[in-house]
């Protein structure tokens, strides 16, 4: 598998119908529109390929500074269904780990994305300090964090803070997801989702946090 990230803005219209075919397989409900949508909103693009050029997945993200604290975001992404989804996914993600180790050197780095299922949210575990999660009473600072990511990712009209849910407002919210990982509950995620509607277009706002020790791992591992 061929793991590649490059500027979202240099995609050809022959590569965007590729994403949209892709996202089509995966019915997720989310439009071709939005694809242009996240070209404009997120400046990276990270795709993944098979041994014979097939695209296999594709994550939209973003390396910048909220309020100053560097952030690794995620926004639309989705692996071709089957059992090598997973491993997709994570590669893509692993590429902007590696991104942010080399941007953000010796600092710990926020990173968040919107889920619709326990699928994708899984792509948080080895995070420190995951929000939400199991058993954990989020803070006045958990808190914050969701708006402001609610903000930056433009739908804060309808985010409850409390919650960490965006409401559906007739379309489905870009997600980070595939249907073949979302399966039953893991722990990790237990009870996490239960207000959420995935078929509306509900999602969660959730972030974790790759502390600066562990980014230098990965692109060591990398390296």
């Amino acid at each position: 598998m061929e793991i590649d990230s490059r500027d979202a803005d240099t995609l050809k219209p022959p590569e965007l119908d590729e994403l949209g075919q892709l996202l089509a397989s995966t019915k997720s409900g989310v439009d071709d529109a939005e694809i242009d949508r996240e070209v404009e909103s997120f400046p990276l693009v990270v795709t993944a390929k098979s041994d014979d050029g097939a695209l296999e997945g594709f994550l939209f993200g973003s390396l910048e500074r909220i309020g100053g604290t560097p952030c690794v975001l995620w926004g639309l992404g989705a692996a071709r269904s089957g059992k090598h989804a997973k491993k997709v996914l994570a590669g893509m993600t692993q590429e902007l780990y590696r991104r942010a180790a080399i941007t953000f050197p010796d600092e710990d780095v926020l990173v968040g994305g919107r889920f619709a299922r326990a699928g994708g949210y899984t792509l948080l575990d080895g995070l420190a300090d995951r929000v939400p999660r199991p058993g954990h009473k989020p803070s006045g600072e958990d808190r914050a964090w969701g708006r402001r990511l609610a903000k930056r990712f433009g739908c804060e009209s309808r985010y409850d803070d409390r919650a960490f849910v965006v409401a559906a407002n007739g379309s489905r919210e870009p997600v980070v997801d595939s249907p073949s990982i979302n399966g039953a509950t893991p722990k990790m995620a237990a009870g996490v989702f239960d207000d959420v509607r995935p078929d509306p277009g509900d999602a969660l706002i959730a972030f974790g946090w790759a502390l600066a020790e562990d980014l230098e791992s990965r692109l060591n591992t990398d390296a």
